[in-house]
């Protein structure tokens, strides 16, 4: 899931569309009180990591109008407190769009999702200190969804779906403020992953 080439998360997919940093309980922290990552206590629905182990595997699928654009993500299974994915959305011609690294981490009772986005040649979109962070909003056995915490821009939530053998990544977009509505911004519309599992 990403605002910039039109990508996800994850979502990598979110995927962002998918990639990410984190520091989880439990790892040597790295952040000092009043640093963004010290600033407040996430404020998901209580979770453990193992929850997202659905997710393991690499997963492939085709976008763009005429479905002839590759989509990757790939996660592993959780190990300790977080699971790691990346993302890599290429154009018919086999250049990358955008490649994205996530986490996700168990922290404080609930999941984490973050993610980063950086251009073929390793140039980062997001600041060092500001990854897009995400909070569990709801689960089941089958369904992740990681609503805006902090730093996402206009990405309002990912959702990963394991259906049918299938893992569905969907990546929202708030709506424009008002203020740009009125200068002729319209909504963007959601982003949907359909992703089929393949060999490692």
């Amino acid at each position: 899931m990403n605002t910039r080439s039109g990508c996800w998360a994850g979502l990598g997919a979110c995927v962002l569309v998918a990639g990410g940093l984190m520091i989880g309980a439990g790892e040597p922290a790295s952040t000092t009180p009043g640093s963004p990552e010290a600033a407040a206590a996430p404020t998901g629905v209580p979770a453990v990591v193992t929850e997202a182990e659905f997710l393991a595997g690499r997963w492939q699928g085709a976008m763009g109008k005429n479905k002839d654009s590759f989509v990757e993500e790939t996660w592993s299974a959780p190990h300790g407190r977080n699971v790691i994915g990346m993302f890599r959305w290429n154009k018919p011609d086999g250049t990358s769009t955008v490649q994205e690294l996530l986490t996700i981490t168990e922290e404080q009772g609930t999941l984490l999702l973050r993610l980063r986005h950086q251009s073929a040649s390793g140039v980062a979109w997001e600041e060092k200190d500001k990854p897009q962070v995400y909070a569990l909003a709801e689960k089941t056995p089958t369904l992740l969804r990681f609503d805006a915490l902090r730093d996402t821009g206009d990405v309002a939530r990912c959702r990963y779906t394991l259906k049918d053998g299938k893992l569905l990544v969907d990546v929202e977009f708030a709506a424009p403020s008002a203020e740009a509505a009125a200068a002729g911004k319209k909504p963007r519309a959601p982003l949907n992953f359909e992703l089929a599992r393949v060999p490692l």
